[in-house]
């Protein structure tokens, strides 16, 4: 068997390559067909690297792969997979060396009997031990490294606060620190926004599913049990900080806070790339936190209007695969028997409920007066009658198991959904009587009314530097337009749930194309 056998090789020459970066071979080995047994021999080089420094012979690979493999599978097992004819080591051995995953050298002889043993070395290449540590550490990390984040911005409000009375003082080893634990809390930083935003890509892309919409809820929980309000706490103070500060960081300034942070005889070619470095992560800093549309407030914005999307997705897949449940019928069941005299007629109503009843045994005449004393599993085999036959396990006797009658619960379900959508026409034609006008002058909202609201301000809704705003619902039935008042007067809108203040909005609510044909057609059948 050749490489060739266990991965596809384009032929011919990519005229991309004479350009651009091309094939890369050393992530050769997770594509295989013999992945599995490559990422066993990776994962041995790799942990072996924390103790040993100059690689592993072939006899030390081959017993520590069976010392992993009886780590998770049985004896029986792992000498089963390590026969020669299911797992040829020194094939797997040579295709990692051809693809740039392992180093092969030779131990000299110095003895006889080093001539007669096999003295072959093998180590990880630098470039296959960073990418098998991304795949078997890196992925979980993230998470974990977002874990220890949960009062971030405070921590670097708190070290910012330091940094900046040491570079005002000219303390520039003391600076020196905090900045450095500054560059570390806001690496953390980065990596949790990273895992966060790539959690919502995927999430949020193509049509939703219970996978999707459970990676959406955790993204938004970790984020809220990490930072939660912490964002909106410091970063107006983190900002102020900063465009206070930052006159003052000069260019001697910084290699002065470098200069206190490395050796006095420091080369200037490192000086200048460190001050660079630290400098690149304070133009960081500042695009995280200074600014109306700054990376915190704008993540923040994001896991916001996560909800929408994450309620309507939940939403149709309850529609899809039908919102009707057995739960009602549990609770009856569980306060039926908590409810229960004894213990005996509580264990009676369970077994009813699940089908659990005793056997059932058919009585069929004895051949002989001494039959009674043979064991099933000796006798011989009874005659069945056509009626048995028939009707299965079921009892020839007794009343009949009623099939479950779920009519009524969908009736109820069907009676709910539409008594729901009436009142949200009713809203709808409501709130469109009040178009044209500002909140403040509106009469008191009805339930159904102030959430429809919401969902129409949601869709519209204004960002800063701009006084109106007009878009479309996700229906496509209605427009809605919001313009902000010039004076910035607040609007108070009471409701039987509650109160929403908002800005004094002019809301205004026109039907689209198909809607306006639709309301005109309602008009003349009234008419």
């Amino acid at each position: 068997m050749t490489i060739g056998d266990e991965w596809a090789e384009s032929s011919g020459v990519d005229p991309w390559a004479a350009h651009l970066p091309g094939q890369e071979l050393v992530p050769t080995y997770l594509a295989s067909r013999y992945a599995a047994q490559y990422r066993a021999i990776v994962d041995v080089m790799l942990e072996a690297q924390d103790t040993s420094l100059t690689g592993l012979s072939y006899s030390d690979i081959e017993t520590r792969l069976r010392a992993l493999l009886a780590e998770r599978t049985e004896a029986v097992v792992a000498d089963r997979l390590l026969r020669e004819e299911v797992f040829a080591l020194d094939a797997r051995l040579d295709s990692l060396v051809k693809w740039e995953v392992l180093t092969r050298w030779q131990e000299p002889a110095r003895t006889g009997e080093d001539f007669l043993r096999r003295r072959d070395r093998f180590q990880l290449t630098p470039k296959a031990a960073r990418l098998h540590t991304f795949w078997t550490s890196e992925l979980t990390s993230d998470e974990d490294a977002a874990a220890d984040l949960t009062l971030a911005p405070r921590a670097i409000h708190d070290r910012l606060a330091q940094f900046a009375a040491a570079v005002r003082e000219r303390r520039f080893p003391a600076a020196a620190a905090e900045y450095q634990q500054i560059i570390t809390v806001h690496h953390g930083m980065a990596v949790a926004a990273r895992t966060w935003q790539r959690s919502l890509a995927h999430a949020l892309s193509g049509g939703p599913d219970a996978d999707k919409q459970d990676a959406l809820w955790r993204t938004l929980q970790s984020y809220i049990g990490m930072w939660g309000e912490q964002v909106d706490i410091y970063t107006p103070a983190v900002a102020e900080m900063i465009a206070e500060l930052e006159p003052q960081l000069t260019e001697s300034v910084w290699r002065a806070c470098v200069l206190g942070a490395l050796p006095g005889d420091a080369a200037a070619a490192v000086v200048d790339n460190q001050a660079q470095r630290w400098a690149r992560t304070w133009e960081a800093l500042r695009t995280w936190f200074a600014g109306a549309d700054g990376q915190a407030r704008r993540l923040r914005r994001q896991l916001r209007d996560l909800v929408a999307p994450w309620a309507r997705n939940m939403h149709i897949l309850m529609d899809t695969g039908g919102a009707l449940t057995r739960g009602s019928e549990l609770l009856a069941l569980a306060r039926a028997i908590e409810r229960a005299p004894d213990d005996e007629t509580a264990w009676q109503m369970w077994d009813t409920a699940v089908g659990v009843f005793p056997a059932r045994h058919l009585l069929i005449p004895a051949d002989g007066p001494d039959e009674h004393t043979v064991g099933w599993e000796d006798a011989e085999a009874a005659p069945i009658t056509a009626r048995f036959r028939e009707f299965g396990h079921r009892a020839a006797v007794g009343k009949r198991t009623r099939a479950i009658d779920n009519s009524a619960g969908r009736a109820a379900a069907r009676r709910a959904r539409v008594a729901a959508l009436a009142q949200r026409r009713a809203a709808e034609a409501t709130l469109r009587t009040r178009s044209g006008t500002a909140m403040a002058d509106w009469e008191p909202l009805s339930a159904a009314e102030l959430q429809l609201l919401q969902e129409f301000l949601a869709v519209a809704r204004v960002r800063s530097g701009e006084s109106k705003r007009s878009e479309v619902t996700e229906d496509g039935r209605w427009r809605v337009t919001l313009t902000g008042p010039p004076d910035g007067t607040v609007a108070e809108l009471p409701s039987p749930v509650g109160r929403l203040v908002t800005r004094n909005w002019l809301f205004e609510l026109e039907p689209t194309g198909s809607e306006s044909t639709t309301l005109e057609r309602r008009d003349r059948n009234q008419g």
